[in-house]
């Protein structure tokens, strides 16, 4: 027979390694490689949820960028560090093109690194100049329909989660219009709001401050749900396009391979971070969206993601130079 005292003793004990490993980590300074530039909405993000993870952590969290490639720069540098979470990612969505994207690359992109956290994401907005004759998105469809091939659009390049969205809504809208790519997000978004092209597909980041200057008009934007930052604008789901659903994430991951108890503790530390109020109104004024998801989540949800990207990028019949 066992006995109370001596069955709770023995499970205390039990406990010991799983507390001790819960404390473990972090031990030193932990570096955020960040896979744009300072100042953009991913660094803006990094930064913000890197001071949270510090003040809970008590040890510094250092931020440094890796911006180029498209992510897979930074992205090359995490996937060759020990898998010990002390080297964490912020990259976007972008991360799930990289396989479908590059011919080559010197890392795998889903099975060298592991998802511990979304925390915002941006929807992708269409757009026209303020005085176009398109006044809905079933204005803009109709007349892609009644003269194929002869509406153009522009996107900050090809393969560019812009030029993604903008592949899926003529997929799904059974039409053409003819890609003008971009060496950049605002000139793409400067030439749409000066009339030079008709149409455009852009990030919030570069459409916002031509909306409130008065020169474009956003006819929906790409999430699902209605932007918090947008909140008039229609979705492309309430526009006509059913089950349309774009949007381009800010995520967290580190190297594959490492300890679950410290990618869950990455994990928390990120989302406790982006449920902050604070945290919200950062979103909001770069046009971005809280939205939260876990490690048990984003083990379900990535798989999806880069089928999804893979897809739309042979659509787009895009590639990236190595």
């Amino acid at each position: 027979m066992i006995h109370r005292r001596s069955f709770s003793v023995a499970l205390a004990a039990a406990a010991l390694p799983f507390a001790a490993r819960a404390q473990d980590y972090p031990k030193q300074p932990v570096r955020a490689i960040v896979s744009n530039a300072a100042g953009t909405g991913t660094d803006i993000t990094a930064r913000f949820i890197t001071k949270q993870m510090s003040q809970k952590w008590g040890v510094p969290v250092f931020v440094e960028n890796k911006a180029g490639a498209g992510g897979a720069l930074a992205t090359d540098y995490v996937a060759k560090t020990a898998p010990d979470g002390y080297n964490v990612l912020f990259t976007t969505g972008a991360h799930y093109g990289l396989p479908a994207l590059y011919e080559k690359l010197a890392f795998d992109a889903e099975a060298d690194l592991t998802p511990v956290a979304t925390m915002a994401q941006s929807p992708i907005v269409v757009f026209v100049p303020a005085d176009s004759p398109f006044k809905t998105v079933q204005d803009l469809i109709d007349a892609a329909k009644k003269s194929p091939n002869s509406l153009s659009y522009a996107s900050p390049g090809g393969g560019t989660s812009s030029h993604l969205a903008a592949v899926m809504f003529n997929n799904q809208a059974g039409i053409s219009m003819l890609h003008v790519p971009y060496k950049s997000a605002s000139q793409s978004a400067l030439d749409v709001a000066s009339g030079q092209v008709p149409v455009g597909f852009n990030g919030t980041g570069a459409a916002l401050p031509l909306l409130h200057a008065g020169k474009i008009r956003i006819l929906a934007i790409s999430s699902r749900k209605r932007s918090a930052t947008l909140p008039q604008v229609p979705t492309l789901d309430e526009a006509g396009l059913k089950g349309y659903d774009f949007v381009v994430p800010i995520l967290a991951l580190v190297r594959a391979g490492t300890p679950a108890h410290i990618v869950d503790a990455i994990g928390a530390a990120a989302t406790a971070a982006a449920a902050q109020p604070e945290f919200q109104e950062l979103c909001k004024a770069q046009g971005l969206d809280v939205a939260i998801q876990g490690p048990a989540e984003m083990k379900v949800s990535a798989p999806q993601e880069f089928a999804k990207w893979k897809r739309l990028v042979s659509l787009a019949g895009a590639k990236a130079q190595n």
